[in-house]
């Protein structure tokens, strides 16, 4: 365990000038900085503590308490006494702040310094035990670096930080509930204090969602939307959230305006992310319960441009599915359509799709043996009418499908 250095007494006397004003300081406190040179914190404690029956108004007093309470705090940690040294650390902290209170001048700065001390020395602890994953002593820790300084809610933020992941890591569903929801509990105590904070609201509603509190979570993101409505991060959680919830719709809208931020950024870190959210954007708007085929090919097509010279086989097949689909969708509603000009219109935009399917079809099966893309370019030739092109697209279809494994 790392200890604060130790000054001697006679450079602990001349900082606070006893050599030049004496009787500055009672002999108590006096008495205390001896103890505290020798090591006996407890003793410290206790002269000083008998010292306030004669005079409680002095700072040096409550500075020195302070400091003799850290080393018992340090103390009970080597001694594996964390409720101990957790009371020692809120005591020290009562003490270097009346010490403040009595004498701003002099001890704010000294005070705050040791404060700070006891917290970043526990806080490092914690975050080393955090990268471990050892969370249970890492929580610990972080909990001694809030008593030591409980002005910092960052530790208790850490904490909440610390459950989500553990939460995401382990495979029993009852921890993870449980992890969520004293996370959601630690969040809330931040942000009854730091109301404001952007990425506490946004780790709040993650949690909600993740504990498929969803309609609170939507109100939280919605909010966070007004204000934060370009940031990256919002609105991957959302379609994350969308997806859970089955509205691929809005996944889709989401995935698309990420990538127009990706596009527009003039920091290329996130390039490689605009060609798959192009793609799931596409796939989604395609699914039979969203059914928006013009902006799954903008999508699927903003993805293919992507690719230049060199064709992505994935992308072209779906792509081709999709064509496929919207000309089978186009040709269900011209059936049902009692408008002769609108059914004709309907008819022609079906097998413009189906053409395009076939220009992909064939483009793809001349680069690559991809059996659904056989299955599909057969399927467009024959809403065309060109059955012969077909018949032989479905035997290639089937020739591969029997080859596979």
């Amino acid at each position: 365990m790392t200890k604060l250095r130790y000054t001697s007494l006679l450079g602990l006397l001349a900082l606070y000038g006893l050599l030049t004003i004496v009787g500055c300081r009672s002999a108590h406190t006096t008495s205390a900085i001896l103890y505290i040179e020798e090591q006996q914190y407890q003793k410290a404690v206790d002269v000083i503590h008998e010292g306030f029956a004669f005079q409680d108004d002095e700072p040096d007093a409550y500075y020195y308490l302070g400091e003799a309470y850290s080393k018992l705090a340090e103390e009970a940690i080597d001694d594996n006494d964390y409720l101990g040294s957790k009371n020692y650390y809120e005591l020290s902290y009562d003490s270097y702040m009346k010490a403040k209170e009595l004498d701003h001048k002099n001890f704010d700065e000294s005070a705050d310094l040791s404060m700070q001390h006891n917290y970043t020395m526990r806080k490092n602890e914690a975050v080393r035990e955090y990268q471990q994953g050892y969370y249970e002593q890492a929580e610990g820790f972080f909990r001694l670096a809030f008593a030591a300084l409980p002005d910092s809610f960052s530790s208790i933020k850490n904490i909440a930080v610390m459950k989500m992941q553990h939460a995401d890591e382990t495979d029993s569903t009852a921890l993870k509930r449980e992890l969520r929801i004293e996370a959601l509990a630690l969040l809330d105590t931040v942000l009854a204090h730091q109301p404001e904070a952007y990425s506490l609201q946004l780790n709040k509603a993650e949690v909600l969602a993740s504990l498929r509190r969803r309609d609170e979570a939507q109100a939280l993101y919605n909010e966070l939307l007004r204000e934060h409505g370009d940031d990256p991060e919002l609105l991957t959680a959302i379609a994350n959230m969308s997806i859970d919830r089955g509205d691929f719709e809005r996944a889709a809208d989401l995935s698309v305006q990420l990538a127009d931020i990706y596009t527009g950024a003039t920091d290329a870190g996130n390039d490689a992310q605009i060609k798959p959210l192009q793609l799931n954007a596409g796939s989604w708007y395609a699914l039979p319960n969203v059914q928006e085929f013009d902006k799954a090919l903008v999508a699927l097509d903003r993805a293919a441009e992507l690719e230049g010279d060199f064709p992505n086989k994935d992308t072209m097949l779906l792509r081709l599915q999709t064509f496929y689909s919207y000309g089978a969708y186009l040709d269900d509603q011209a059936r049902r359509e009692s408008d002769p000009a609108r059914k004709v219109s309907l008819e022609q935009q079906a097998a413009a799709n189906y053409q395009r399917g076939v220009d992909v079809g064939n483009a793809l099966t001349n680069l690559y043996e991809v059996a659904d893309g056989y299955l599909f370019l057969a399927r467009c030739q024959g809403a065309l009418g060109d059955h012969a092109a077909a018949e032989i697209n479905l035997k290639a279809f089937q020739e591969l499908n029997e080859g596979s494994p």
